[in-house]
């Protein structure tokens, strides 16, 4: 009974690390096309590139989290404009409006390759709960409403359908892009 109880919280746990504790600093959602994602998996190599760039000519200027390095490049005008250039020839007004994609992309995607599963073993986890014979009805029950509250709060998160939609087709390059 005890292993049970630590997986069910373990994997709360997860589903908090994972999905909502990131998702309180996320940008607000873009509308996402295919055009769009085309656009961003195209534009990708170019802020690599670049990054690598201004990492060789400003340093490393975060502690290893690229959002926060590329944040750090945006107060310093040089890197900004090469930041702005480098998504400019893919469509982007400057390197703001890409990250705001990056952000919708990277959401949409994480649901779109793992949403279905993570749906599934939530409800498998339930069900194993209520069909356990070593819980009392009460532990049941305050496993079932803290599972029920994990798949809440993953809820309230989910990106737009139609940006899921929009990024499903590209899951495998994208699968790349985020390696």
């Amino acid at each position: 009974m005890g292993a049970l109880i630590r997986t069910v919280i373990a994997a709360a746990a997860l589903l908090l690390a994972a999905f909502i504790v990131p998702a309180t600093a996320q940008t607000p959602q873009v509308e996402l096309t295919s055009a769009t994602v085309e656009a961003f998996i195209a534009s990708y190599v170019d802020v690599k590139a670049t990054a690598d760039k201004l990492k060789a000519k400003y340093g490393d200027q975060a502690s290893g989290d690229a959002m926060s390095m590329w944040t750090a490049w945006m107060a310093v005008g040089g890197a900004q404009g090469a930041l702005d250039q480098a998504v400019q020839s893919h469509g982007f007004d400057n390197f703001q409006s890409w990250v705001g994609v990056m952000t919708s992309v990277g959401m949409a995607y994480g649901f779109a390759k793992d949403g279905g599963q993570m749906d599934a073993n939530m409800a498998a986890a339930v069900k194993q709960i209520q069909d356990n014979p070593d819980l009392s009805d009460d532990q049941k029950k305050m496993m079932v409403q803290q599972m029920t509250a994990s798949m809440g709060a993953v809820a309230a998160i989910k990106p737009p359908q139609a940006n899921i939609d929009a990024v499903a087709p590209y899951v495998d390059q994208l699968t790349e892009v985020f390696k």
